[in-house]
C-alpha cells in the first residue's frame, strides 16, 4: 500500500512538474512575441530603414524616375575614388572630438596610417601633437617603415608649409569653426580660465567676465597668445600669427584668410550647420553615408549649470577683443552657405535623409537588443546600401584617447600610456610641461 502511495505521488509530482514547465514555455512565448512586435516598432523590416525612411526614399525616387531610373545610375555610374590623404584641423571647442572620430573610424578601417605625437610629451596626453606650435621633427613620430603618411586628425596648430612636411601633396585639408561667442562661452565651461577664475576670487565675483572683458590685457597680457584659450583662439589655431593678432594687423589678416585658407581648406564645418557641412564633405571626398556616420562626443550636457553668467552686452566686448575669430568665423560661414548653394536642389534631401538614418543607428546602438548583431541601411540615391554591426557601434563612441591608442598599437607596435600621474614621471626634467 505504501509502495502505491508512493508511485501515485511520483506521478502527481511528474504531472505538476510538467504542467509547470508548459506554463513557463507558454509565458516565455508571449514575451518573445511581444518582445518580438517591440522590436518590430524599431526595425520594420529585415533592412535598417523604418517605414519613414522607406516612404522618403520612395517619394524621392518617384520624384525623379519620371526623367531617369535612379536604381540604375547608382549601380552603373563610375563612382570616384574617396578621398584617403586628410589633414584635419582640430580646433578646440568646436565640435572636433565628433569629427575627429569620422576620420579616425575611416582611417582605422581601412589601415591608414596617421600621424601622432610621441607618447609621453609635455603636454601630457598621447593624443595631442601640440596647443601651441605647429608640427615639427619634434612634436610628431616618423612613419613606419616603408610607409608614409594619411591622415592628421590629433591637436595641433595649423601651418602650410609645416603640414606639408609630413602630409602628401594631393591632401586635403578639412577643419572646424563656431560662432565665436557660443565658443567663448564652451572654452570658460570646459577650461575656467585662470584669468577670469582670479577675478572671480579676488576682485569682481559678480561680474568676472564682464570686469575681463572691458581690459583683457591687464589681466592675460598683450602678448599671451599661444598659451591662451580665450585671445582669438580659432584664428590662432588656423595659423593666423600672434603677430597679427597682438598689432590687430587686418590687413595682413585679410591676405592670409584669402591666400591661404580660403585655397587650402576644402571644407570648413561649422558647428551650427553640422550636418549639412558633414553632407558638403561627404560629397567632396567622395565618401559614402557610412563614413559620416558619428556619435556626438565632448559636449557638455545642457543640465549642467554654466561656471560664468553670460549676458548679452558681454557679446559686443567679446568682438572687440577677438575681432579676428569674428571675421574668420563670418567668412567661412559665408563660404559654405555659397558651397552648399552650388550643391543643387536635392541637398537638402539629403541632409534630411541622413539625419533619419543617423537617427535610426543612434537607436540601433543604443537601444535595439544587443542579440540584433546588425543592420542594414538600404541604398537610395544618395548612397550604397551598407550595414551597420555592433562593432561600428563600439567604433563610433570609442574614447579619443582609447582610440589613438589602438591606432599606435597597431603602427608602432606598442601603446603603454594610462594617465598623465605616469607621464610626468616619464617626462624629462628639462621640458617644461605646456598646460
Amino acid at each position: 500500500m505504501k509502495l502505491f502511495n508512493k508511485r501515485i505521488l511520483k506521478s502527481f509530482v511528474w504531472v505538476f512538474a510538467v504542467g509547470i514547465c508548459l506554463v513557463v514555455m507558454v509565458s516565455l512565448h508571449e514575451i518573445a512575441i511581444q518582445q518580438k512586435e517591440r522590436i518590430r516598432t524599431l526595425v520594420p523590416s529585415s533592412s535598417w530603414i523604418g517605414n519613414t525612411i522607406q516612404k522618403a526614399y520612395h517619394d524621392n525616387i518617384t520624384r525623379v524616375s519620371e526623367n531617369h531610373d535612379v536604381t540604375s545610375d547608382i549601380t552603373h555610374q563610375s563612382k570616384p575614388s574617396p578621398v584617403t590623404h586628410i589633414g584635419f584641423l582640430k580646433v578646440h571647442k568646436a565640435a572636433s572630438t565628433t569629427t575627429q572620430a569620422i576620420f579616425l573610424r575611416f582611417g582605422w578601417r581601412r589601415n591608414l596610417t596617421f600621424v601622432l605625437s610621441p607618447e609621453y610629451n609635455k603636454f601630457g596626453y598621447p593624443n595631442i601633437i601640440s596647443t601651441n606650435e605647429s608640427i615639427t621633427k619634434y612634436n610628431t613620430l616618423p612613419p613606419p617603415p616603408g610607409k608614409t603618411f594619411d591622415i592628421l586628425c590629433n591637436h595641433v596648430v595649423y601651418g602650410d608649409k609645416e603640414w606639408s612636411t609630413v602630409l602628401p601633396s594631393d591632401t586635403v585639408m578639412i577643419g572646424t569653426i563656431r560662432e565665436p561667442f557660443g565658443h567663448f562661452k564652451s572654452v570658460l565651461n570646459y577650461f575656467n580660465p585662470r584669468s577670469i577664475l582670479f577675478i572671480q576670487t579676488s576682485i569682481d565675483p559678480t561680474d568676472p567676465v564682464g570686469t575681463f572683458l572691458k581690459n583683457p590685457r591687464q589681466y592675460e597680457g598683450a602678448k599671451v597668445v599661444r598659451h591662451s584659450f580665450t585671445n582669438n583662439r580659432l584664428a590662432f589655431e588656423y595659423g593666423i600669427a600672434p603677430e597679427i593678432i597682438i598689432n590687430r594687423d587686418f590687413a595682413a589678416f585679410e591676405e592670409y584668410l584669402t591666400e591661404v585658407l580660403d585655397k587650402k581648406f576644402k571644407v570648413v564645418l561649422l558647428a551650427e550647420q553640422y550636418d549639412e557641412s558633414l553632407v558638403l564633405m561627404k560629397r567632396k571626398l567622395n565618401w559614402s553615408l557610412k563614413d559620416i556616420m558619428y556619435a556626438i562626443k565632448n559636449v557638455r550636457s545642457v543640465h549642467k549649470e554654466d561656471r560664468y553668467v553670460l549676458r548679452e552686452e558681454h557679446r559686443a566686448l567679446h568682438r572687440n577683443y577677438s575681432i579676428f575669430d569674428y571675421l574668420l568665423f563670418e567668412f567661412f560661414e559665408d563660404r559654405l552657405n555659397k558651397q552648399i548653394e552650388a550643391e543643387g536642389g536635392d541637398f537638402q534631401e539629403e541632409v534630411d535623409n541622413f539625419k533619419q538614418i543617423r537617427k535610426f543607428v543612434e537607436n540601433f546602438c543604443h537601444i535595439v537588443p544587443k542579440y540584433i548583431q546588425s543592420v542594414r541601411i538600404d541604398e537610395s540615391r544618395w548612397t550604397e546600401s551598407f550595414d551597420i554591426t555592433r562593432s561600428d557601434c563600439e567604433l563610433m563612441h570609442q574614447g579619443e584617447i582609447s582610440f589613438v591608442q589602438m591606432i599606435r598599437k597597431r603602427q608602432y607596435g606598442s601603446a603603454s600610456w594610462k594617465g598623465v600621474k605616469q607621464v610626468l614621471k616619464q617626462i624629462p626634467k628639462n621640458i617644461t610641461r605646456t598646460y
